[in-house]
């Protein structure tokens, strides 16, 4: 509940960009500017809150965060202006990113290194489930009421979030710092995490990986409804199609890892990531018709692979850390969260997109991916004889 907080709130109210553009009298593209400042409040807001879990626990500055939700939720309902809206959605999103690093350093906190790739595919299913949903979720709020209705259910669900967090969660970090938190302590933590070379190649061979779904969301509307002219209700299936495969990959990697060691899991991932990406980039340029059907099923496996290898990335990325999971959590959704923003720029930048130059994007990043991962894989045996670390 906690990581699909954050995903809920980003999406689930676009489907009321037209009404809000006319209620704050402005050109419907300017909504836009209100996501941009929520990603920017989500990556900063990650950064921020790695140290003080660390520092203080998880829990207390989990409910102030959660508290600042709430409260920015509500004034996103009564705002009424575009200025209001883009400051108020970045206070909005410094409170919901609290629960995304929390998740993944509680996981941390609670299980063995070997089940936390379980723990952490059930996370990642529930936000592969979440940006599906919460599109059909606001329509129905945005038709049956308006706009700020939206955000009065989202202020329902904090509200949920945080009882339960309050009387359920214990707190699970077993130390307590006796250091001061400063600036100074806080960039010494992030030296710590970003210098682990394991830490580094993972989690940066992991964000290209969760990339290729971000090139898909940034590709397929133009794709499908550009390239292919798909009416947008058939838009929205196909879409829900192809996104399924990355819920797919998570649940299907939540149940091998039990058997699978989750690292030959990751390899075996980026292997058929590139397999795929490289065969379906192929044949779209070879294939001068290529069947809107033959993309959604292409889609489907293609984040169906991420889907093994993403929730394993983040396991061997924190895995050199306990006291500093929180710090190491917040670094990796950065990196995540960056990268993401790098390659739907690079979509962009390259105009209107057909389906060879999405998947000719994605087999680069799926390059990328097995050389950052067999990089990661030959520090762990540098680390296991006992080189640096």
């Amino acid at each position: 509940m906690l990581a699909a907080l954050s995903t809920l709130t980003i999406a689930m109210y676009i489907p009321g960009f037209h009404q809000m553009a006319a209620d704050f009298r402005v050109d419907e593209s300017q909504i836009a500017f209100t996501l941009t400042s929520y990603f920017i409040g989500i990556t900063i807001g990650q950064l921020i809150y790695g140290p003080i879990i660390d520092h203080f626990g998880r829990k207390k500055p989990l409910l102030i965060s959660l508290i600042i939700y709430v409260l920015t939720t509500v004034v996103c309902s009564v705002a009424d202006s575009l200025d209001m809206m883009i400051t108020v959605r970045f206070l909005q999103a410094l409170g919901a990113s609290a629960g995304m690093v929390s998740a993944l350093a509680i996981i941390t906190d609670v299980f063995e290194p070997q089940h936390r790739a379980k723990a952490f595919s059930l996370v990642m299913t529930v936000l592969g489930v979440a940006p599906i949903l919460s599109p059909t979720l606001g329509s129905f709020f945005v038709a049956s009421y308006n706009w700020e209705s939206v955000f009065y259910a989202l202020t329902g669900y904090g509200l949920i979030v945080l009882v339960l967090v309050f009387f359920f969660l214990p707190e699970t970090i077993l130390y307590q710092s006796k250091e001061r938190l400063s600036g100074k302590l806080i960039m010494k933590n992030y030296g710590k995490v970003i210098r682990n070379k394991i830490f580094l190649l993972y989690a940066i061979g992991g964000s290209l990986a969760n990339s290729v779904i971000f090139a898909f969301v940034a590709a397929s509307p133009a794709i499908f409804m550009g390239f292919y002219k798909i009416p947008p209700k058939q838009f929205a299936l196909l879409y829900g199609i192809s996104a399924a495969g990355a819920m797919a990959g998570n649940y299907l990697n939540g149940i091998l890892v039990k058997k699978i060691h989750f690292k030959k899991m990751m390899i075996f991932g980026s292997v058929i990531l590139l397999v795929l990406t490289t065969a379906f980039a192929a044949v779209a340029y070879l294939m001068k018709d290529f069947p809107f059907e033959l993309v959604v099923v292409a889609l489907f496996l293609i984040l169906l692979s991420v889907g093994l290898i993403y929730p394993n990335t983040v396991t061997s990325a924190l895995s050199p850390f306990k006291e500093l999971s929180g710090s190491a959590s917040a670094m990796n959704g950065s990196f995540m969260m960056g990268m993401s923003a790098l390659i739907t720029a690079v979509v962009g930048v390259l105009g209107k997109p057909a389906p060879f130059t999405m998947f000719a994007i994605m087999m680069g990043a799926s390059i990328l991916v097995i050389v950052f991962v067999q990089l990661g894989k030959a520090q762990d045996k540098k680390f296991v004889k006992g080189g640096e670390k």
